[in-house]
């Protein structure tokens, strides 16, 4: 498939320009091969981008994002036996949200945004997973029993706010080292991270990067087609986590819950392409333990495609 996509993008045609993008981004253990199936176990988003016009001379370009995602957390297997095997709370997590970025001179950004979203049966990953499962012939009556121990419906609203700054800023450099500053503060999730993207490969600045959801543009500019490999480590520390501690306002919150693990090591190692109207990204993801009570680091796999229009 690169080499597919090296052969279109050295046409040397200049892409148009497009001022909107739909991005659909599937996030599941299964794409490793591995035979697992849980902790994080599957995630579906959907994103509509659009470029907002900013009055301030201080903003290159300001994006628009509005997303709509679920996610299901589970315990390590899909085949265990007995309650006592559930390692991890379980729920889904179904939300929306907004995020608004501006780009800054010197190959820079910040971004701040809101989300809302439900857990718990509310958030119809129970139903969801078991039409899938019934889908490609699993027994949902044999495996599906965990669901009747997922935590009870909570609603709640976060808060969002990140900051990066591009270290190498050179024209055309085929080396990008970006230190990434997020936090959420609200009442399904309150946290902070830190990390650092390694980019190698035929890169664009920040304001055009598709990694950044900035590949979308008022009128024609000198956007270039994109090629590269990245490694994004990130430390995070956790406060609260409604999908392991349940809804923070209720009082029962489910029949199993557990602590949040104080920190959480992530490192995510992927690829990227994009060019004209199209985007696409692979990546897997390596998490330690979010929780307590599990018993094992995890691992997914992610595949991302970009549609760019007018």
């Amino acid at each position: 498939m690169l080499l597919l996509l090296t052969f279109f993008s050295s046409k040397g045609q200049k892409p148009n320009h497009f001022s909107k993008q739909l991005s659909f981004l599937t996030e599941n253990d299964f794409y490793l091969l591995q035979g697992k199936d849980g902790y994080y176990t599957n995630g579906i988003m959907f994103n509509y981008s659009t470029i907002h016009q900013s009055g301030r001379t201080s903003v290159i370009k300001q994006v628009d994002q509005f997303e709509m995602g679920q996610k299901m957390f589970t315990a390590y297997s899909r085949k265990i036996y007995h309650v006592d095997q559930i390692d991890r709370p379980i729920t889904g997590y179904l939300y929306l949200q907004f995020l608004r970025t501006n780009f800054l001179k010197k190959n820079q950004f910040w971004q701040w945004g809101i989300s809302a979203g439900t857990i718990g049966k509310a958030s119809l990953g129970e139903a969801l997973q078991n039409s899938y499962h019934k889908l490609i012939h699993i027994n949902t009556s044999v495996w599906g029993w965990v669901w009747d121990y997922q935590l009870n419906s909570a609603f709640g609203i976060d808060l969002h706010a990140n900051y990066a700054k591009a270290l190498v800023a050179k024209h055309n450099s085929s080396i990008q080292i970006t230190p990434v500053t997020h936090f959420t503060l609200g009442s399904m999730f309150t946290n902070a991270s830190e990390g650092v993207l390694f980019q190698l490969g035929k890169l664009n600045s920040q304001d055009k990067s598709a990694y950044w959801y900035a590949a979308v543009e008022k009128k024609p500019t000198d956007y270039q087609p994109e090629l590269f490999f990245y490694y994004y480590p990130q430390l995070m520390g956790q406060l609260y986590n409604a999908t392991i501690q349940g809804g923070l306002f209720n009082k029962d919150k489910g029949p199993i819950v557990s602590d949040a693990e104080p920190f959480v090591f992530l490192q995510q190692v992927g690829a990227m392409y994009s060019y004209n109207r199209y985007s696409l990204r692979a990546a897997v993801t390596f998490q330690g333990k979010e929780s307590r009570s599990q018993r094992f680091n995890q691992k997914y796999g992610s595949l991302q495609f970009n549609y760019r229009f007018n």
